[in-house]
Order: structure tokens, then C-alpha cells, then sequence
């Protein structure tokens, strides 16, 4: 078959030039690294926003509520309001109907775990990197330990028994509402956490110990039942249905702000978070484009500059292609399927290195993230190469045209 014609010159005509080849190839795998470097680290910010996207994008407010540790008591020391009660004191008073995103936490402490509870809006749409397991909507996750949780495992919290689903990468970030000041963006939504940065010393308190993630339909039943081991944050998100006047933005941020405790409640509008969050997104990506920018041109440069050289030296096996009945078509798709064969090397030296960052947790240290997104660009860096090696010998071929037609 004349498929089978087109491969063996192809790869004649690579083995007959290698080294301009391996060239196009270093160049080639080098771009497809600095583009999906770029990429992902336009992800890894992304991942973490994502998950808050479609709440912030509300009028609201990212909430800490007035301090007053154990509720208010009386001169006896008995408890006239709990935390609870004052909180729904405080809502009932806000115009507007409105979701709460609660953060529950708590620690087993005979085991070293430390318990995270979010809003399933927020957990089913976490994309963290999981270094084995996958994430699911009925299951928890689990930070790298050596209590010996895996993905697969059960744990019981609370009197109930949840599966972890995965394990995630180290370092990592977890859902935290434990920060707020008036810089706020997405990513102080997060603890930025590592066990072995952490906790991997000689100090035999931290020596086992792991951290969990879960989502609150799981615990509800446990938490609304009032669970003794698990404990709503003081801070906590308000996301209104539909949008306010701002004669009601200024009166519920007056009652949300009231001072009916020792302290006086604190808000950072979602207006805010999403600006900052905006900056965040693209901070890293606009520092690196330029010079990334620069490097693409230097090697797009090469990769042509590189197919022109190979192309001219073909002309000679061209020619005799043409003496035995080969046609500018079959040419260009001998090139074509050259260009091929090096872009799949290219690839394969490409995805050896990311590999082996991952595996060493390079990736994960730079916050690297693989979506989509990267598969797409690299499939178009691989077909601009493919169709660079076709038209540039096609320029070639049409200015040889009558040369080669003489011999003919």
C-alpha cells in the first residue's frame, strides 16, 4: 500500500538527517514544556478558585461573626445564647433571602486527625491533585499521612463511617475559613499545607497525624443533632439569591456589623474577593507571558528555520522521487509524516520530563496543574510543526518546480 511507501521514506529521510532532526526535537519538546508550565500554572490558580466561582459571583459576604466564646451566660456562668442562637439572631434581621456556607471542624485526637467540613457546592467542585484515587461526591479525602489511610479505606467520624475516596498530592491546599483582612482574595480561603514539610520531624507529637476533608451532607445528621466533636468557625460565607440595592447593602452590613458580643462582626464583600481573585488568577501568568512569549518565537524561528535546512538538503531524494513517478503530494506527505515522527519524539522527551518532576514533586511544589487546556495546546503545537514541515518544503517544490519537471 502506498501508506506503507510514505512511512518507509519518512523514516529514511530521518535517519539520513538526525541531527538537524534531534535539533527540530529539543526544540519542539522545549516549547511544548514552556507552554504547558505556563498553562498550568494558570490552572493550579484555577483550581482553587473554582470552587467558589458560581457562590462569589452573588452580592455577599465573606463573614466573621461577633466573638463571644461559648455563647453569652449569665452572672452564674449559665448560658443564656449559644454561638448559634445569636448567629440566627443576627441573620433573621438581614433583608433579602440568602445561602449560608458553613466551615466545620474538629480532631480525633486519639489518632492525630484533624476534620474539615465544607458545603457540598464547595467540595464537589474541588479539582485538588490527588496523588492516588479520585474524587468523589460521597467520600472524603485525606492529606498524605503515616496513620495508613488510603484511598479505599474507611474512617469513622462521629459515629459515621466515610470512605476516602483519594489521597491528595503534597504539598496541597485545604479549605480553611480561618483567615480574614481587608486584602482578601480566593486564596486565603486556604490553608497552604504540607506533611512532610510539617510534620515529618523527630517530634513524636506530629509523628502521626493527616488531615480530612468532607463534605457536610455526609455529617449533617451529626452536626445538626449536635455533635460534641465537630464545631462550626465563627467565619462563614452569605451569598444573597438576587442582587441587593444598596440601600439594603448598607443596612445588612450595619446588622451584620453590630457589636452584641465582646466584638463587633467583620465582612469582606464578595465584590472585593472576586476583584482580588481576578488579580490572583492572573498574576503568575502575566510575569511569565513575556518571557514565555520570547521563547516561543525564538523556537517557532527554529523549528521553520530547522525544517527549511532539512528541506533543502532533500531536494537531491525528491528529485529521484519524482524520476520513479512521485508527485508534489507525495512529497509534501513524506515531509509531513517526517515532521510527525519527530513531534511524537518531541512528546515523548516533553511528557518524560513533566513526568519525572511529578513523580519528584517539583510539579506540586510549583503548584502545576495538567487540565485540558494543555492537551489542547499541545495538540496544536504538534499540528503547527506537522504543517510548518509541509509548507515550507511546499515553497521549495514550487520554486524547484521547473528544475525538477527538466529532469523529469
Amino acid at each position: 500500500m502506498k501508506i506503507f511507501a510514505y512511512i518507509k521514506y519518512s523514516l529514511l529521510f530521518f535517519a539520513k538527517h538526525v541531527g538537524i532532526y534531534i535539533l527540530m526535537i529539543l526544540q519542539l519538546a522545549f516549547l511544548i514544556l514552556a507552554e504547558n508550565i505556563l498553562i498550568a500554572n494558570l490552572n493550579s490558580r484555577d483550581v482553587l478558585y473554582a470552587p467558589y466561582e458560581k457562590i462569589i459571583s452573588h452580592d455577599g459576604y465573606y463573614f466573621m461573626q461577633p466573638y463571644a466564646s461559648g455563647g453569652i451566660c449569665d452572672e452564674n456562668g449559665d448560658t443564656i445564647k449559644t454561638n448559634d442562637d445569636i448567629l440566627q439572631e443576627t441573620l433573621s434581621q438581614m433583608k433579602g433571602s440568602y445561602k449560608l456556607y458553613c466551615f466545620y471542624h474538629g480532631t480525633l485526637e486519639d489518632r492525630g486527625i484533624n476534620i474539615r467540613v465544607i458545603d457540598d457546592t464547595v467540595f464537589n467542585s474541588l479539582a485538588l491533585p490527588l496523588d492516588e484515587g479520585k474524587h468523589s461526591k460521597n467520600a472524603c479525602l485525606v492529606t498524605k499521612n503515616n496513620i495508613g489511610l488510603k484511598a479505599g479505606d474507611e474512617i469513622n467520624i462521629d459515629g459515621v463511617k466515610l470512605k476516602i475516596s483519594g489521597v491528595l498530592t503534597d504539598k496541597t491546599y485545604l479549605p480553611d475559613y480561618s483567615l480574614i483582612d481587608a486584602e482578601m482574595s480566593v486564596e486565603q480561603l486556604y490553608q497552604a499545607y504540607s506533611f512532610s514539610k510539617d510534620f515529618d520531624s523527630e517530634d513524636t507529637q506530629y509523628m502521626e497525624y493527616t488531615e480530612i476533608i468532607a463534605p457536610f451532607s455526609l455529617l449533617k445528621e451529626s452536626i445538626e443533632n449536635g455533635s460534641t466533636m465537630l464545631y462550626r468557625s465563627g467565619k462563614m460565607l452569605i451569598a444573597f439569591d438576587e442582587p441587593l440595592s444598596q440601600s439594603d447593602k448598607a443596612y445588612n452590613e450595619q446588622v451584620l456589623t453590630a457589636a452584641d458580643c465582646d466584638e463587633p462582626g467583620w465582612l469582606i464583600s464578595f465584590e472585593q474577593i472576586r476583584r482580588k481573585g481576578q488579580i490572583y488568577r492572573s498574576e503568575d501568568f502575566y510575569k511569565m507571558l513575556p518571557i514565555v512569549a520570547c521563547i516561543l518565537v525564538v523556537i517557532i524561528v527554529g523549528v521553520v528555520c530547522s525544517s527549511a535546512m532539512i528541506s533543502a538538503r532533500q531536494m537531491k531524494k525528491f528529485r529521484v522521487l519524482y524520476i520513479n513517478g512521485a508527485t508534489s503530494s507525495d512529497c509534501l506527505l513524506i515531509s509531513c509524516l517526517t515532521a510527525l515522527v519527530s513531534s511524537i519524539a518531541a512528546l515523548a522527551l516533553a511528557a518524560a520530563v513533566l513526568k519525572f518532576g511529578i513523580a519528584n514533586s517539583f510539579a506540586n511544589e510549583l503548584g502545576f496543574v495538567i487540565g485540558m487546556n494543555n492537551v489542547l495546546a499541545t495538540v496544536a503545537t504538534i499540528a503547527f510543526a506537522v504543517l510548518s514541515f509541509g509548507a515550507v518544503p511546499s515553497v521549495i517544490l514550487h520554486k524547484k518546480r521547473l528544475a525538477l519537471n527538466s529532469i523529469e
